[in-house]
């Protein structure tokens, strides 16, 4: 839910917001015992995926500028507890043609689970998205997060950020293992042009193909076979499946696309393409070949890419 960006101090004060139960402003030197103590109840809890450190503030404090902001979530109901529902950092903030950033977050004990949070970071993305100067005028906000963080991927999603890749080995970090080590982590975003966003809004993925003229591997490795495995897409072949209609009915049905080995002409071709839901102008159509080269794979599937971009 969006609140009012630019209340809860003096009349347009920037990078503030104040929502139904929660209000957002940048960290000041008063918050340092309700951080310390927010953090020293929740670090059991946070070691499972980040390295908590009560004490941090001021450092916190002194990394504040262009590239480094930093979102305090304060409860406007504190419930005689210390106040602070989380803290959000946008990190890694580029402007000029990019004006993208990574966000990162804590969510701090007792407030936890009780859709606080949520709301914070709600208000904090209006104010990423705001113009300045209330907001920092940004276009495309991130969020890595590791696999098995299902919660903050959870709550991710009901923002309706979007699933756009993984990143290998992305940051060294504590798992629930306990232990620091390279971590995977899934990679969510959301565009100003797509917020506020529907909760769960589909992840919207690109659907791509490309039709292998020729069937089956007799002795080798097809050049049908290979595409599919580098673009990570599905292959449909007339050498498993007999009719046409049904190798067609298959790509219609796969939300990513898929590699067509078959033996058509040119207007069964065109049909079957069009009732897959793809233009056949802009699928390319590959000779059979086999034990291709990698590079020359690597060639035929950037080149299918860039005929779907």
């Amino acid at each position: 839910m969006s609140g009012d960006l630019g209340v809860g101090g003096p009349a347009g004060t920037p990078l503030t917001a104040v929502g139904d139960r929660v209000e957002v402003r940048p960290p000041t030197a008063a918050d340092a015992a309700a951080y310390a103590e927010a953090v020293t109840l929740s670090e059991r809890r946070l070691a499972d995926f980040a390295m908590p450190n009560p004490h941090n503030l001021p450092i916190v404090l002194e990394n504040q500028g262009p590239t480094y902001r930093t979102f305090m979530v304060h409860a406007r109901d504190p419930e005689g507890s210390h106040g602070l529902v989380g803290r959000i950092n946008v990190a890694n903030v580029v402007e000029g043609a990019f004006r993208s950033a990574t966000v990162g977050y804590d969510s701090y004990d007792p407030y936890a689970g009780r859709g606080l949070f949520s709301e914070g970071l709600s208000l904090a993305i209006d104010l990423m998205f705001a113009d300045p100067p209330l907001g920092m005028g940004l276009h495309r906000v991130e969020a890595n997060i590791q696999p098995s963080n299902h919660r903050s991927a959870g709550l991710v999603r009901s923002l309706g950020f979007v699933h756009e890749g993984f990143s290998r080995h992305f940051l060294h970090l504590p798992g629930p293992d306990g232990r620091r080590a390279w971590r995977d982590h899934e990679r969510f975003t959301m565009l100003s042009t797509d917020w506020p966003a529907v909760p769960y809004r589909p992840h919207g993925h690109r659907r791509i193909a490309c039709v292998v003229s020729g069937a089956g591997a007799y002795g080798g490795t097809s050049l049908a076979v290979a595409v599919a495995a580098e673009l990570g897409v599905p292959l449909y072949s007339s050498s498993t499946v007999a009719s046409p209609a049904t190798l067609f009915e298959l790509l219609r049905a796969s939300p990513v696309g898929g590699v067509v080995e078959c033996r058509l002409t040119g207007p069964e071709l065109r049909m079957g393409l069009a009732r897959a839901g793809f233009d056949p102008s802009t699928v390319p159509v590959l000779e059979a070949a086999f034990d291709v080269s990698k590079r020359e794979v690597v060639r035929h599937a950037l080149a299918v890419r860039a005929a779907h971009a």
